[in-house]
């Protein structure tokens, strides 16, 4: 759709062009100045990346392609895991602008970019590595080869639309909250239903599972681990009636969304159910609401992460910006709504940009899970010098997961000189593992590295504290040692219990918890 700003008014284009473009170097600068480790998702990730597979026990495996693209290219330091996200979150700016002018027009395309590329959560998503940043450019992009479809779009569009749902369902499963609302697009809106019923929209669906098939044949060969442990996530064994849950993750979509583009979303909604907005809106919103009300169910009926409806947020700064360009003081409130977000943001970043500034401001805790691994990895290794383990295990995935990320060498795979030993000694080199809690595997690191039967002295690093009784009915000794602890700023302590044991067997058990 064209209108007379896209010939004769403001140079849209070039400004959103010159905005991105200073966002992505102050973004990319803050990635590599900034002191943090990974977090230990992000450190697991990274393990994943090491071994490509079609799946792993808790994601689908596009996080650990992308993430292996880019240390490919520039090693394995923080920022090199981390450098696609920015990238990322550009490109999926630049596809809310082409889906929102396809929709509407220039001026709404305009602010709907802004709207996304200024939201907290892309922020933060910036700086870290997260299923996230991939799912949602998936999802722009299946936008915008709808609305492209909508319009007459050829067999270009499909592929565009087939690759992006599956690409998409292989970045995160929550990719399958666009499909319910594109077979209704198909069953009530007419540009939909000539563009998709037929041979199309077998294509889309054809190739979306075609790329996705190899996901859950990975899945069925591991007892489809993924899709239980999505599952296992809702946690429907709890109180099935938690309102407070509900509130508090209502609540939570204003520091994600922020909190004017937030309200006016929830007000687009009301002018929807009105019928003030032209046709597109009407499927924008429901793209928006349905992750948001899906996730509010399960809030209701268990619990949910602030980041859980996150696809609602492509659909939705297309919807509050066609909503808020009708009126000239709806636009001011949203001007000052962004300026101001984008400010505390900033404040937020140039704190978190060094350590001092963060201990001085005393926002230490947020970040604790990002500091001192490679002193616990040191602290870990002198309790390793002469001590003849046959293997380290860790009690918490996070702890395996960056222990594995700043201890290579506990790794023969990825440290060659313990390659040359191991032919040249009679020894092993000592092994990361992860001690298992149940039988059943918990996460990745106990489907793939769990700490097999030995009699072998193992070191055992404990940060659940209250797991000294199951360790004693795994190891036929057990002896405590001197704890682990390591500053992570002020008032705040790692502190990692540490045993000797030996005469190690798995646990046959499903109930310790």
């Amino acid at each position: 759709m064209t209108d007379q700003s896209d010939i004769v008014g403001p140079n849209f284009l070039g400004r959103l062009a010159l905005i991105l473009i200073g966002l992505l170097a102050l973004r990319l600068l803050f990635l590599f100045v900034a002191p943090w480790g990974l977090h230990g998702d992000e450190a697991q990730y990274w393990a994943w990346s090491q071994d490509p597979a079609f799946g792993y026990f808790s994601k689908p495996p596009m996080i650990a392609w992308v993430i292996g693209f880019t240390t490919a290219i520039f090693g394995n330091a923080e920022w090199a895991v981390r450098l696609s996200a920015p990238f990322l979150h550009i490109a999926t700016t630049i596809m809310i602008f082409l889906a929102a002018r396809r929709f509407f027009h220039t001026q709404t395309a305009f602010w709907a970019a802004l709207i996304y590329t200024l939201m907290p959560a892309v922020w933060l998503s910036s700086f870290i590595m997260s299923t996230d940043a991939v799912l949602l450019l998936c999802w722009a992009v299946a936008l915008h080869g709808w609305g492209c479809l909508r319009d007459g779009g050829g067999w270009g569009r499909v592929l565009q639309l087939g690759l992006a749902l599956g690409l998409g369902l292989l970045s995160k499963y929550a990719m399958a909250f666009m499909v319910p609302v594109l077979c209704l697009t198909v069953l009530f809106d007419p540009p939909s239903r000539k563009a998709l019923l037929g041979k199309k929209g077998f294509v889309v669906a054809g190739l979306a599972a075609a790329l996705l098939a190899p996901n859950l044949m990975w899945n069925a060969a591991n007892e489809f681990a993924t899709i239980s442990h999505t599952a296992e996530n809702a946690n429907l064994g709890r109180d099935l009636f938690n309102p407070e849950e509900v509130l508090q993750f209502w609540g939570d979509q204003f520091g994600v969304f922020g909190v004017v583009p937030f309200a006016m979303l929830l007000l687009a909604f009301v002018a929807v159910l009105k019928g003030r907005l032209n046709s597109p809106a009407k499927w924008l919103a429901a793209l928006s609401a349905l992750p948001l009300f899906a996730i509010s169910l399960e809030a209701l009926l268990s619990r949910a992460n602030a980041n859980w409806a996150v696809t609602a947020y492509i659909a939705a700064p297309i919807l509050v910006a066609c909503w808020t360009v009708q009126s000239p003081k709806r636009l001011t409130w949203l001007k000052w709504g962004l300026i101001a977000q984008t400010a505390l943001c900033l404040g937020v970043g140039g704190i978190a940009a060094r350590e001092k500034t963060v201990d001085a401001v005393g926002v230490n805790n947020a970040v604790k899970r990002l500091r001192a691994w490679p002193e616990t990895a040191y602290a870990v290794k002198d309790r390793l010098a002469g001590g003849e383990y046959a293997y380290v295990a860790a009690d918490n995935r996070l702890v395996f997961y960056d222990l594995n990320y700043y201890l290579p060498d506990l790794d023969p795979r990825r440290n060659k000189l313990h390659m040359m030993v191991k032919i040249a000694q009679p020894w092993e080199p000592t092994k990361l593992t992860m001690w298992s809690l149940n039988a059943s595997p918990a996460q990745h690191a106990s489907l793939t590295r769990a700490l097999p039967d030995t009699d072998k002295p193992v070191l055992l690093l404990s940060h659940h504290h209250n797991f000294e009784a199951y360790f004693r009915e795994d190891f036929e000794t057990l002896t405590e040692l001197p704890p682990i602890q390591i500053n992570l700023g002020p008032g705040k302590i790692r502190d990692l219990k540490v045993f000797r044991g030996t005469g190690y067997k798995r646990t046959s058990r499903e109930d310790r918890t």
